[in-house]
């Protein structure tokens, strides 16, 4: 008997994740971009990600984290948070003294993972572009652009906040465009990071440092307005002295490596995910603000969560079975929703102008840093 087909749409590191992670399946996963260069280059990619310990935990399960190369992943040993009142703060670490997080590039993250699911037997085809598709209990049908057919017992849709499947199954969403533009860019510092993730809450948006390897840093500055735009068009060394500034000099000295990148930040909320014959994982099931750096973790969680109510479905269920992708829909709803909240609540506060909401705000900061036990709240859900 032949082993039931998942196709996956969308080769990024949530698609490639559940990839690797599926086991006693057929899966072949679909990507519309080009296949990825032989080798990566020696600077750093700009897309970074910061990797709870959940989620290196079923990296290392599924293979992808031991092909990571160690000199290029850095790990976050405290966060520093600011209010905008130059004196409130929030700062912890794990109670165990281990990371926090890693900071990882995503072009070898993806290589990482593709590498990985290529071990457990998946096939990735680039250059795919899907042109139609039906769902159901009995199976899924996918016209390619190039008049292919591919055919399989359950459709995954992990292709992104704007996800092609999405529409083509027709699942409602909802998206809240913010009023922050992130700029992400990388620098070379006069000091060492030593582990220390920043934030700031400021009047123009919310900067954010990440620690690098060596003595480098990226930041992503949610920016109010037209700023990142602003920043993103003025000369290398004129930029890094905004940043240097805006962060107080805590890394000394500051040189721009590579190109800014600016885009625009979202809320989408996708109340159903799954249907008949196909599910959506990654950021094309939730988009979330940024300023927690949750959103790739929420959808290695989507995939470990998929894979698993795939491996212990009973030998009666089809694998897109409507009862059992449901199982998996409520298994990742709570945690989705709160993210969610958190996030959206931080920012609607942190961009009041009010007289009183900076007073407010920067309280409930020194409140929190002052209460062992919401600290340790904190730190827990932030490493699931």
């Amino acid at each position: 008997m032949s082993e039931p087909r998942v196709v996956v749409l969308g080769g990024g590191a949530v698609g490639l994740a559940f990839a690797a992670a599926a086991k006693g399946l057929e899966v072949r996963v679909l990507e519309s971009g080009p296949p990825r260069p032989a080798a990566d280059p020696d600077f750093f990619d700009a897309r970074v990600f910061a990797l709870s310990p959940g989620t290196r935990a079923f990296l290392e399960a599924i293979g992808a984290w031991r092909r990571m190369p160690p000199d290029r992943i850095a790990e976050v040993l405290r966060m520093d948070v600011r209010g905008d009142d130059g004196s409130s703060r929030l700062d912890f670490a794990p109670p165990a003294g281990g990371p926090l997080a890693w900071i990882v590039e995503g072009n070898r993250l993806s290589r990482a993972l593709a590498e990985a699911a290529a071990e457990n037997g998946v096939t990735l085809l680039n250059d795919v572009a899907p042109k139609s598709l039906q769902a159901g209990a009995s199976g899924t049908r996918l016209e390619r652009a190039d008049g292919t057919v591919e055919t399989a017992d359950l459709l995954v849709g992990s292709d992104g906040v704007d996800s092609w499947t999405r529409g083509a199954l027709g699942l409602a969403s909802t998206a809240k465009r913010y009023p922050e533009t992130a700029l992400v860019a990388h620098f070379r510092c006069e000091k060492p990071t030593r582990g220390v993730a920043r934030q700031w809450f400021r009047p123009d948006g919310i900067l954010a440092w990440l620690p690098l390897p060596g003595d480098r840093l990226s930041i992503v500055w949610s920016a109010r307005g037209d700023l990142a735009q602003d920043l993103a068009a003025l000369e290398p060394a004129e930029l890094a002295r905004r940043v240097r500034d805006a962060g107080g000099a805590e890394a000394g000295e500051m040189v721009l490596e590579g190109t800014p990148a600016v885009f625009p930040l979202r809320l989408v909320r996708v109340p159903q995910v799954v249907v008949p014959g196909a599910v959506l994982i990654g950021d094309a099931a939730h988009g979330v603000h940024p300023l927690a750096g949750q959103g790739v973790n929420l959808g290695f969680q989507d995939a470990k969560s998929l894979a698993e109510a795939l491996a212990t479905r009973s030998p009666l269920e089809r694998p897109g079975d409507i009862a059992l992708l449901r199982r998996h829909e409520r298994a990742r709803r709570a945690d989705v929703d709160a993210m969610q909240f958190v996030t959206d609540r931080l920012e609607w506060l942190f961009g009041l102008e009010a007289p009183l909401a900076s007073r407010f705000r920067n309280a409930g900061l020194r409140l929190v840093d002052a209460a062992p036990l919401g600290k340790r709240l904190l730190v827990a859900h932030a490493m699931q």
